[in-house]
């Protein structure tokens, strides 16, 4: 458990893990149907207070796979770098994690989805980065 000074907001075998602001209608939830340990975080204001981060952390510990999760309203490249910030701020915690990228935004234009700027993002994180309008609901 990397982030020992911080409560997780679920309980260790928690079925459902939802990730979600106040006010805003997107929503990220994991199903933990194999009843793994899990502990999720919330990253900004609470684990860094400064700089560009994203909004959640969902650690699947048994399998070492870390979701990093950003709730955006539509900006795609800038919930992108949030997420790498996040990662490179947490990089010695998040260490022994296969790291997973979560976009879930309010709405996307066809334009900034196929844009250059996101599209390094897409070939960097191959694979990992997940990205939606509305929700995200995966099994983790």
């Amino acid at each position: 458990m990397p982030l020992e000074k911080f409560q997780s907001l679920c309980s260790k075998n928690a079925s459902q893990i939802v990730s979600k602001d106040k006010g805003n209608p997107q929503y990220h939830k994991g199903k933990n149907t194999a009843k793994v340990y899990v502990t999720h975080y919330k990253i900004d204001g609470t684990v860094l207070k400064e700089g560009s981060r994203c909004d959640y952390l969902l650690l699947n510990e048994d399998n070492h796979i870390a979701y990093l999760i950003e709730l955006k309203g539509s900006n795609l490249v800038k919930a992108a770098e949030q997420l790498e910030a996040t990662a490179k701020a947490l990089k010695h915690e998040l260490s022994p994690y296969s790291l997973r990228f979560r976009i879930v935004a309010n709405k996307c234009k066809t334009q900034e989805i196929h844009s250059s700027a996101y599209r390094k993002y897409q070939i960097r994180w191959k694979g990992r980065l997940l990205q939606k309008t509305g929700f995200i609901e995966e099994n983790i």
